[in-house]
C-alpha cells in the first residue's frame, strides 16, 4: 500500500469517527457540552475545539504559515460554530491530501512551532500524527459521554473496517 493510500484511509476513518462524535454531541445541552469533567480540555466543547484547532494549525503549518496559538472558546463559542467550521476544514484537509504525491509525502517539511522554533519531519509522519491525536481525544470524549450516560457509537478503526467491508452494519 502506498503512503498516500494509507493516509487517505486514515483520514477517511478519522472523519468517519469524528462525525460519529459530532452527531452524539448534537443532542447535548449547553450545560452538558460545558460540564467540567477533568480531562485534558476539561469538557466536551473544549475537547472538540482543541481537535479542530489542532487540525487547522497543522494544515496551516504544511501550507507554510506559522500559527501562534490554539483557537480560543471565544472564537467558537457554540457547538454549531465548531461543527460548521469543521465541515469546511475537512474539505480543505482532504483537498490538501489530494494534491500530495508519494514524493511530497516523503519530503521533509519544515514547520514553525508556537515558540517560534522550527522542526522538520516527513510530511506523512505529521499527517499521521493528526489522526492519532484525534483518536486520543475521541477516547476522552467517550469517557465524558459515558460519565453522563450519553450513548455514542463505537468508533474504533476495526469497526470502521468491518462496516466498510460490509461485515457489520452502520
Amino acid at each position: 500500500m502506498s503512503i498516500k493510500t494509507y493516509l487517505e484511509t486514515l483520514y477517511d476513518y478519522n472523519y468517519w469517527a469524528n462525525h460519529r462524535y459530532l452527531k452524539a454531541a448534537e443532542a447535548l445541552t449547553e450545560e452538558q457540552l460545558l460540564r467540567k469533567q477533568g480531562h485534558s480540555w476539561d469538557n466536551i466543547h473544549g475537547t472538540l475545539l482543541h481537535m479542530l484547532s489542532s487540525e487547522t494549525i497543522w494544515l496551516k503549518r504544511w501550507l507554510g504559515e506559522a500559527p501562534k496559538e490554539n483557537f480560543s472558546p471565544d472564537d467558537f463559542p457554540t457547538f454549531v460554530s465548531i461543527q460548521e467550521n469543521w465541515t469546511e476544514h475537512e474539505k480543505k484537509m482532504r483537498g490538501f491530501l489530494a494534491t500530495q504525491s508519494e514524493q511530497s509525502l516523503e519530503e521533509e517539511t519544515v514547520c514553525i512551532g508556537f515558540n517560534g522554533g522550527s522542526f522538520h519531519l516527513p510530511l506523512w509522519q505529521m499527517m499521521a500524527h493528526v489522526t492519532n491525536h484525534n483518536t486520543h481525544h475521541r477516547g476522552e470524549l467517550a469517557a465524558m459521554f459515558a460519565l453522563m450516560n450519553v450513548p455514542h457509537l463505537e468508533e474504533e478503526i476495526v469497526q470502521y473496517f468491518l462496516i466498510k467491508s460490509g461485515q457489520r452494519k452502520e
